[in-house]
C-alpha cells in the first residue's frame, strides 16, 4: 500500500509541473491564489509575483487548478 500516490500528491504534482495558478480556501474562508513552487507530505509552497505563502494542508478546505487555455494569470509569468 505504500506506493500508491495519493489524489494530493497527484493533484499539487499536475499544478507544479504545468505552473498553472492554482486557488486554495482555507478553513477560515481565505482564497489564496498563485503557483505551486514546493510541496510536501504536510504544507504547500504558494507563490504570486509579490510574495510566498507557506500553506499547511490541514488548514485547506478546497483546491483548484485552472485549467482555461487562455489565462491571464497562468500566462503572465511567460510575458514578464
Amino acid at each position: 500500500m505504500s506506493s500508491l500516490i495519493s489524489i494530493q500528491e497527484t493533484f499539487f504534482s499536475a499544478a507544479l509541473q504545468s505552473r498553472k495558478h492554482v486557488t486554495v480556501y482555507l478553513l477560515t474562508g481565505a482564497k489564496l491564489t498563485g503557483k505551486v513552487r514546493s510541496f510536501d507530505k504536510y504544507s504547500i509552497l504558494l507563490e504570486d509575483r509579490e510574495q510566498e505563502q507557506l500553506i499547511f494542508k490541514h488548514s485547506i478546505s478546497a483546491a483548484f487548478l485552472c485549467r482555461a487555455t487562455e489565462c491571464l494569470e497562468c500566462c503572465s509569468a511567460k510575458a514578464v
